[in-house]
């Protein structure tokens, strides 16, 4: 599975993070191509998202489940999503570790996706530059929202 890694500080601190990272309201605005984040209980997520990958646009409804939590510390989250029909799967693991840094937050993740049906046959190389590009993304997301208004509370 291709790995992706991102590290950022934030101009907040640990516990701020953690419930900003648990606000769907907050976060979904931070994910590229994210059209819908819900509640489903209060270990599971579900989402919808669309992206472009090469000459494929795909439209994935994915159910994100926290499987470990280490609150304010580590969140372990997994997930499956799916494209009907383009025929394509999306199974990702996502690790995140926040830890104080001077007055803020050090936020370190990584994720590690498998890709497959149709998406996945566009190639290794394609998908790694993408999934890196919506990475970099989202960490930039987060930083901009949490270091412009770290306690707003939703």
């Amino acid at each position: 599975m291709p790995r992706f890694e991102e590290r950022f500080t934030v101009q907040a601190p640990p516990e701020t993070v953690w419930g900003f990272l648990l606000d769907p309201k907050r976060l979904a605005p931070c994910i590229p191509g994210c059209e819908d984040l819900e509640i489903v209980d209060e270990r599971r997520y579900a989402m919808r998202l669309t992206v472009k990958v090469g000459f494929l646009s795909t439209r994935q409804a994915i159910v994100m489940e926290i499987v470990e939590e280490d609150p304010p510390r580590r969140l372990v989250s997994k997930g499956h999503g799916e494209d009907k029909l383009l025929g394509s799967q999306v199974d990702v693991q996502t690790t995140l570790e926040l830890s104080p840094e001077g007055q803020g937050t050090r936020v370190a993740y990584t994720s590690e996706v498998r890709v497959l049906g149709r998406l996945g046959s566009i190639g290794d190389a394609v998908m790694k530059v993408k999934a890196g590009q919506l990475a970099a993304e989202f960490a930039g997301n987060v930083k901009a929202a949490l270091d412009r208004d770290p306690d707003r509370t939703g």
